[in-house]
């Protein structure tokens, strides 16, 4: 009888890459068959797993994810609301992208995987904002097939800008070209949408990419040539007629009351409510039903104050608009915990070899850990803003996340840190 190894490395077969280029190419187009591909993929894994005898080596990523997972299943155990968010309703969802990063990472690729996978992920996204652009007459704003609205769709256009902005590093052309394309995607695509947390992320992206350039080459002309193109890009900002929505919603925001767009209120309504489901929070998307007025004036009454006069503070909405507030409601302590580990993780794993000098300028080992920085990086800029990690923009940063560790895990980059 054969023995089953889950620490014996494994390269993944071509038919688990198969499916994960397929689920990089069309997850942000099409609803069924991308979920069609992850089971694919989940299926494929095992019975490679058990034909090889191994199910690959374990990741530094896996405890808090199977945590973020448990903790949806667990929630609505505990929660008064349990009735209202059943398990299955919702929790199903973010267990595929949760337990599919998590089988990734398990396995090794080699560099010509991650070239086609990653050049997938660009691809479907190049594709995702000129099929937005070509049904935008039918909304108000342009959004991705398969991710909805446009929030949603900004977040998930800043995984192909990490991917972009990291094979500036690569050595194969052809890949840096899809890079570009990724990256002027995500360019094209941010004046229409007018977000601003989009805007503000992207800013903190380049500017990360501009200053591991400086790092790893210890010269001061990437620093000159990404201040003149981020300037370039501020000017055209400034004067351009593309840029005229986005301009008009910078301008409402700063000169109007509402400059975090109701972001504070919402933090003041999660603020009353979070502690009557402290530990495990009160389950996946029903953020809504928790922080309801009746639930907000009800705490409040309950300390006294007079709910009618403050009533303004509040504001109420279906997600917290940032990552730290949904997950604290929705997952309680235990959630904001395994979040903070993954990407505590994510940057302790990675950064180091994006800025490590021993490496090669251009390497597709620096170019796997920059892009991975980059996409947790976003995750974290953007959940100021959004809620991040969920839907098609965490499955596809915690996909690419994933295989960029696969990779690193076949070099010697990781024996080195």
């Amino acid at each position: 009888m054969r023995v089953m190894h889950f620490q014996k490395p494994r390269t993944a077969s071509p038919f688990e890459v198969i499916f994960l280029v397929i689920t990089l190419l069309i997850l942000p187009l099409f609803e069924a068959p991308k979920n069609i591909a992850s089971f694919g993929f989940l299926c494929a894994f095992i019975v490679q797993s058990l034909r090889f005898g191994s199910f690959g080596k374990s990741s530094p990523f896996d405890l808090p994810i199977l945590g973020l997972v448990a903790v949806l299943w667990v929630a609505p155990l505990f929660s008064e609301y349990g009735a209202m968010v059943a398990p299955v309703s919702y929790t199903a969802g973010w267990s595929m992208i949760g337990v599919l990063a998590l089988c990734a990472a398990r396995l090794e690729y080699k560099s010509h995987h991650l070239y086609v996978l990653f050049s997938a992920l660009l691809l479907g996204s190049a594709y995702a904002v000129a099929d937005s652009f070509r049904v935008w007459d039918l909304k108000p704003y342009p959004e991705f097939r398969s991710v909805g609205h446009v929030n949603h769709s900004s977040m998930y256009s800043l995984i192909p800008l990490s991917v972009g902005l990291a094979t500036l590093f690569a050595r194969s052309w052809p890949l840096k070209f899809l890079g570009l394309i990724g990256i002027l995607a995500t360019l094209v695509y941010l004046p229409p949408s007018r977000s601003l947390v989009g805007g503000i992320a992207l800013f903190s992206l380049f500017m990360a990419t501009i200053i591991i350039w400086a790092w790893v080459t210890r010269a001061v002309r990437p620093v000159v040539v990404g201040g003149f193109l981020l300037a370039a890009f501020a000017t055209g900002i400034t004067f351009l007629p593309a840029f005229d929505g986005f301009r008009s919603e910078l301008a409402m925001r700063v000169s109007s009351e509402e400059l975090f767009s109701g972001r504070d209120k919402i933090l003041n309504t999660a603020i009353e409510v979070w502690d009557r489901n402290p530990i495990f929070g009160t389950g996946l998307r029903s953020f809504e039903v928790a922080t309801a007025e009746p639930v907000v004036r009800e705490e409040v009454e309950a300390d006294g104050r007079d709910y009618d006069a403050i009533k303004s503070n509040y504001w109420f909405y279906n997600h917290g608009h940032n990552l730290w507030v949904t997950i604290l409601v929705e997952r309680g302590v235990f959630g904001v915990a395994m979040v903070a580990w993954l990407l505590f993780a994510y940057f302790r794993c990675f950064l180091p070899i994006a800025i490590d000098h021993k490496l090669d300028v251009l390497s597709d080992t620096r170019m796997a850990a920059i892009a991975a920085s980059l996409v947790a990086l976003g995750f974290v800029t953007a959940g100021l803003g959004n809620t991040t990690m969920i839907n098609e923009h965490g499955q596809a940063g915690m996909l690419v996340i994933a295989i960029a560790w696969g990779f690193l895990r076949g070099t010697d980059a990781l024996t080195k840190k």
